[in-house]
């Protein structure tokens, strides 16, 4: 299991936080969807889980275990597969999948082969540069190289960026045989419909705080209680302005973390005495002046 505590991230010179205070275990095998807007953490939050960048703030505990202090063998159980492409352009595919097994000291040229008929690029091995392939084919290499050391613990950062749909069902299908098999996945994307088809549970950041951990069912209900609460509000805030009133007040919570509504209170005006009837009448449980 990771547990992560407290995390928070700063880069020099940044005015804000990359991450917040930033707090949710990852259970073992279990598919996390990484979800937010650019800039609200995702990236951040992933390198400091694949070791790349140091623990400042907070902590990351595996199995009980800070990051820090995993060992060499432990820390290449844990796969990265980035956003940006990282091979060498001018190498062939199968060069660079001879060249990052080199890395990690793995000399069966059978996993090599398996990772190209998984992703499909066999047809690819040797008959040209890499920076020749198309951009869904670059995705494919890129993906397959982050599986060579066989990992218990893979970072997916936005794998599926502008490819086609034949090699997004190739990656999509791919990270769901490793989930099958056991291996804890971290996933981030854009696209919901990935998401909701992969993942047991989401963590949502907005501008480097946790605003959500949970399961996909549990956030929809969420949602519409929040949607319904704004609809409310709306029509109470429309009533308001007819009637001479107004929405003040700090915003209320759902119990959830979500603010979804306002009080509303009629102004203090004074009243003008009624001609019609006596000071004093009560009509409908009111005092009229």
């Amino acid at each position: 299991m990771i547990h992560i505590q407290s995390l928070s991230h700063r880069y020099p010179k940044a005015e804000i936080a990359a991450l917040d205070n930033v707090s949710f275990d990852i259970a073992d095998g279990e598919c996390l969807g990484l979800l937010g807007h650019n800039g609200a953490g995702k990236t951040t939050l992933m390198s400091l889980l694949a070791g790349l960048q140091d623990v400042r703030q907070g902590e990351i505990l595996f199995d009980g275990k800070p990051l820090r202090l995993l060992g060499r063998s432990e820390r290449q159980k844990i796969g990265l597969v980035p956003q940006d492409f990282a091979f060498y352009p001018q190498l062939s595919v199968w060069d660079n999948l001879l060249f990052f097994a080199s890395l990690y000291k793995v000399r069966d040229k059978g996993r090599l082969n398996a990772l190209l008929e998984q992703t499909d690029l066999t047809a690819h091995k040797k008959t040209k540069a890499a920076k020749h392939l198309s951009g869904g084919l670059k995705r494919r290499l890129n993906f397959a190289i982050g599986l060579i050391n066989t990992p218990q613990l893979v970072f997916l950062d936005e794998i599926t960026v502008g490819i086609d749909p034949q090699s997004r069902r190739f990656i999509l299908d791919s990270v769901a045989d490793l989930t099958r098999q056991g291996v804890t996945v971290v996933y981030t994307s854009h696209y919901l419909s990935e998401i909701e088809q992969l993942c047991d549970k989401i963590a949502l950041l907005q501008h480097g705080k946790l605003v959500y951990h949970g399961g996909l069912d549990e956030l929809s209900k969420h949602a519409n209680r929040c949607r319904a609460l704004y609809r409310r509000t709306a029509t109470a805030a429309s009533n308001a302005s007819r009637f001479g009133c107004k929405a003040s007040g700090q915003p209320r919570h759902d119990g959830n973390g979500a603010r979804c509504r306002r009080r509303l209170h009629r102004p203090a005006t004074k009243r003008r005495a009624n001609p019609l009837l006596p000071a004093g009448t009560r009509f409908a449980g009111n005092v009229l002046p």
